[in-house]
């Protein structure tokens, strides 16, 4: 005897069901790219700190690649960014990847000197040679650049001047290859702000 599943008007549609959900997930909506939006730092004493889900929303720049790496119910984990073959360093009109800043953070960081905090992990392919940094605001872009060691001898560490209304942290990666995009994973970003 035929069980009741095998039914036409319930296999069928069952059937149906199954195979657009299998459509659904191969298509990986969590990773559907987001809109720019501004990211909320975590308050650990003094410092800001963008970790996790802060890299949800980040906004970039054609000369650079981006890819926010998520886990497999679409939350943020870390951020990578690439720089294009043959790439001069970041000139003061350039951005970058952005980090957006909310109305609360950017009033913590303005008009003040900072002290920036980058964990990052260097790419198993094509690592970038290093990293560029601003802060960007009203008062001109001013990048600051560091070697970024493959394995990581601890964060890169930068101070910048203080800076007028800031909108956002920009990230460049700085290239290494001539041939190739070169990248790495940014995973924590800390900002400290100084009197």
């Amino acid at each position: 005897m035929r069980h009741w599943i095998f039914h036409p008007l319930i296999f069928y549609p069952l059937l149906l069901l199954i195979a657009a959900a299998a459509i659904f997930a191969s298509l990986e909506p969590q990773n559907w790219p987001r809109r720019p939006a501004p990211a909320p730092a975590q308050r650990q004493g003094a410092s800001l700190m963008w970790t996790g889900a802060a890299f949800d929303a980040p906004d970039v720049e054609p000369q650079q690649h981006m890819t926010v790496m998520r886990n497999f119910w679409g939350q943020a984990q870390s951020l990578r960014i690439a720089v294009l073959a043959n790439a001069p360093p970041p000139r003061p009109s350039e951005r970058g990847a952005r980090i957006l800043l909310t109305s609360a953070d950017a009033a913590t960081l303005n008009g003040r000197p900072l002290t920036v905090e980058i964990n990052y992990n260097p790419l198993p392919i094509n690592a970038a040679s290093g990293l560029a940094l601003a802060v960007e605001g009203q008062t001109a872009i001013v990048w600051q650049s560091k070697n970024a060691p493959s394995p990581p001898e601890g964060p890169l560490k930068y101070e910048l001047p203080a800076q007028i209304a800031p909108q956002a942290i920009g990230l460049r990666a700085l290239g290494a290859d001539n041939h190739e995009a070169t990248g790495l994973e940014i995973t924590r970003i800390r900002i400290t702000p100084h009197p």
